[in-house]
């Protein structure tokens, strides 16, 4: 009689980590399943043909739209240089116009999406992760909001060739109120 209780009570056993299992795998899919689809997976030669769209040095021209920041529309110049750094994995971007600031740019094989981490000569930092659409020429930057405040931003930055790249960026409140918008444009020089 014992051996037939062992027998079933282990059996049942058996059966509750398979259903355990089921039901982790049904939970955990819809989490790996997003991220697989917003997943871009590059090799390290083709992540490097893209970091080296923005190599070299730019002429930059930038308008500030009315905003929530920005109390009255205004018009910007100044340069660009970016340079590949670390065995060509990062790319450092220097802004030189009224405020100096630094990115530093690469594409992270783990998380399969490209990185940007920016500076501001006021102290201030930003990070966004990026997704490269190959058919528009276009590198989509997403905000991350490490604040919780529900800001929301995006920076698009087409290529509209070799010498020339069109940027829009665009931050929102929680409610969608428009925040910041610039639109820009730099050429090679």
């Amino acid at each position: 009689m014992k051996t037939g209780f062992k027998k079933s009570f282990v059996h049942c056993i058996d059966k509750l980590d398979i259903m355990k299992k089921l039901l982790l795998l049904l939970l955990i899919m819809p989490v790996l399943g997003t991220g697989y689809i917003n997943a871009q997976k590059l090799s390290k030669n083709s992540a490097f043909d893209i970091l080296m769209k923005w190599e070299g040095k730019w002429k930059n021209n930038a308008v500030f739209e009315e905003s929530v920041w920005i109390s009255e529309s205004v018009e910007t110049r100044g340069t660009t240089e970016a340079n590949l750094i670390l065995s060509n994995n990062y790319l450092e971007i220097t802004v030189y116009n009224d405020n100096a600031s630094k990115y530093i740019i690469c594409y992270d094989q783990l998380s399969s999406q490209f990185n940007r981490w920016e500076f501001k000569s006021d102290g201030s930092n930003t990070f966004w992760t990026g997704k490269w659409n190959k058919s528009e020429n276009t590198m989509t930057w997403s905000f991350i909001d490490f604040s919780n405040s529900g800001i929301s931003g995006k920076i698009i930055e087409n290529f509209k060739s070799d010498e020339m790249i069109k940027t829009r960026i665009i931050m929102k409140d929680k409610s969608g109120k428009l925040l910041l918008r610039i639109n820009s444009t730099k050429e090679k020089t």
